[in-house]
């Protein structure tokens, strides 16, 4: 069993929960690790956010400490396995005085040509390999609307089905939790980076705050537009906007969207660090 190590991470971004082959709702979160004066990406994979202990869920620009270990198979050099039930929630980073908190965190990360994280993945991953990143496109991208395929909306919906079939001793029906929802329609960001002869980008949103916007507005016959002009106005007009990226562990070459960061344009003062 791999010694676990506890460490503090300021999260910036939680992915959709996904449902595995096993019948397990799991997310996967990303932040910046902070403790012993670290600035670095770490992936937190898998968190069974829903079922977390009420005291344990975080937010977005939280700060958590948690027991990890190293992942039994996954190759990613920032990926790590949350101790179950050591997760503790700490300190809230606001949005005051310009974001002026956050954005240092933000930019001590650096930044990344896309193109280049591409290049450096198609041997797989390993270590000095990233598989998370800042990348800042050249100009706003573009929201890509889509049904997905039949056949995966017929596979996870089964996933679902069978979960919430699944039997517990341990379920308390007046504190059920609502069941796993599919969501037939797949969000993408298309965009070019600042490489020298790119030829554009198009990466899966997997953003829980997309999903939670299109629960929000699908009942509206202009949702589309609605989420349109979130994704390519509302993040972007203004703003000092950077994208969060991270990749597939079975595929290293295919990056999604984990994220906007959108900070209201211009230099701050006061700047306060973690």
């Amino acid at each position: 069993m791999p010694q676990a190590q506890t460490i503090d991470v300021f999260v910036l971004v939680k992915a959709a929960p996904v449902m595995t082959s096993d019948l397990d709702e799991t997310v996967c979160v990303a932040g910046v690790r902070t403790d012993e004066g670290r600035h670095e990406w770490v992936r937190l994979h898998p968190v069974p956010f829903r079922d977390l202990a009420d005291e344990s869920k975080f937010a977005k620009y939280q700060t958590v400490s948690v027991s990890v270990i190293r992942h039994h198979s996954d190759r990613r050099p920032e990926t790590w396995s949350p101790v179950h039930g050591s997760i503790v929630s700490g300190e809230f980073i606001g949005p005051q005085q310009r974001w002026a908190a956050r954005r240092p965190i933000i930019e001590r990360l650096g930044e990344e040509l896309m193109c280049d994280l591409v290049a450096r993945n198609r041997a797989g991953s390993g270590p000095g390999v990233p598989s998370l990143a800042v990348v800042r496109p050249v100009e706003p991208p573009k929201l890509v609307i889509a049904p997905r395929k039949d056949e995966q909306v017929k596979k996870w919906q089964t996933r679902a089905t069978a979960a919430a079939n699944r039997p517990s001793l341990f379920d308390d029906p007046e504190s059920a939790k609502p069941p796993f929802e599919v969501i037939p329609w797949r969000f993408s960001y298309r965009y070019r980076c600042a490489a020298t002869g790119c030829q554009g980008h198009e990466q899966t949103i997997v953003d829980w705050e997309a999903v939670a916007l299109w629960r929000h507005i699908r009942h509206r016959t202009d949702w589309q537009t609605l989420m349109t002009d979130r994704f390519e106005r509302e993040l972007w007009a203004g703003r000092d906007s950077v994208l969060f990226v991270g990749n597939m562990e079975q595929y290293p070459v295919s990056f999604l969207v984990l994220g906007v960061f959108w900070p209201p344009s211009g230099a701050v003062q006061g700047v306060l660090e973690l």
